[in-house]
């Protein structure tokens, strides 16, 4: 006979945990909770139902990030927080983006935006891992490709100048960052970060 495994409340917590109190209906299952048992608890009020298989635990604190983990979530594994929503999160410009945009593979590129104000963008190859940074519940770019990124899709001349100048004056910016991340910009994005970059660091 076979025995039914107890769910595990606290297995569930600390993977929920990973994700501001976000889990996805895989991890309950992992931490023993069937379907009808998530759906259960989601009537009673304990989780809360994000979107298609993902949930959250409603006792969780929340965060003023826990958007970005509910929508990494929702898009699954791969999908990072780019363009100016991961420049937002640097304290380098005022940029304040109305939209959510987030990278995925190109293989993801019929995925559909789990919210009208989400942006995706795809790329054909995986970003290089010194370009992506893991923040508590998901992933974002770094503050080189944030920037890089935001330059080529209209972010405003005077905002990546300054996320160019405070980041490099708060040592969380070097020259050699961009060497990387510039390879295959438009010429524009080049020309544009190059003088900014040139004019913060060349002696006066």
């Amino acid at each position: 006979m076979t025995k039914t495994r107890r769910p595990d409340r606290l297995a569930l917590f600390q993977r929920a945990t990973d994700r501001q109190g976000v889990f996805t209906l895989e991890d309950a299952r992992q931490a023993g909770y069937s379907q009808p048992l998530v759906h259960h608890f989601v009537g009673t009020g304990r989780f809360q139902r994000i979107g298609p298989g993902v949930y959250r635990i409603a006792e969780y604190p929340h965060s003023e990030n826990d958007r970005f983990a509910e929508l990494s979530a929702l898009l699954g594994p791969e999908a990072i927080l780019s363009h100016e929503s991961a420049l937002a999160l640097y304290p380098v410009s005022d940029v304040a983006p109305s939209e959510y945009h987030f990278t995925v593979p190109r293989s993801k590129r019929f995925a559909r935006p789990p919210a009208d104000d989400v942006v995706i963008h795809t790329v054909s190859h995986l970003l290089d891992p010194r370009d992506v940074v893991n923040r508590h519940g998901f992933k974002a770019t770094s503050l080189a490709r944030s920037i890089v990124d935001s330059a080529r899709t209209g972010t405003a001349p005077e905002q990546i100048q300054a996320a160019i100048r405070t980041g490099l004056a708060r040592g969380l910016l070097r020259e050699a960052d961009f060497d990387r991340v510039l390879a295959n910009q438009p010429a524009r994005v080049r020309a544009l970060i190059e003088d900014i970059v040139r004019a913060q660091t060349e002696p006066s």
